[in-house]
């Protein structure tokens, strides 16, 4: 009976059509790459504004720059918040470097020789 037909069901194996995959006329893979430019406005430094390098934590405020974009303030205070800033209270951010540098490698894999200046290190 044609008015008894049971909706078609997708099964997680089948590919989405085309449309849904990636928006029109940007390629392939461009979900991903928004999504990592999204990432990367996250890791930028507090200071510099560039993709974080040997990112470090104040202890007081937390806030996270560049290990050499905060070496001038150690002993005066956070060049964002002006807490205290210690040199006891500075922490290397080990885990943070570590992502900074799958996504990075991310990146390359996402844009080939397409790299663009507003992905630069400090």
């Amino acid at each position: 009976m044609p008015g008894n037909r049971q909706p078609r069901v997708r099964s997680g194996n089948e590919p989405r059509p085309a449309s849904t995959m990636e928006p029109e006329g940007r390629g392939a893979w461009a979900h991903s790459r928004a999504a990592l430019d999204r990432l990367e406005k996250l890791l930028r430094c507090s200071r510099c504004t560039h993709i974080l390098r040997e990112p470090v934590c104040l202890g007081g405020c937390e806030h996270i720059f560049c290990s050499n974009c905060v070496s001038d303030c150690i002993g005066t205070g956070c060049p964002v918040c002006y807490t205290p800033a210690w040199i006891q209270d500075v922490k290397i951010n080990r885990q943070l470097d570590s992502m900074i540098q799958l996504c990075s490698k991310l990146r390359n894999l996402l844009h080939g020789d397409k790299l663009s200046g507003r992905h630069t290190f400090c």
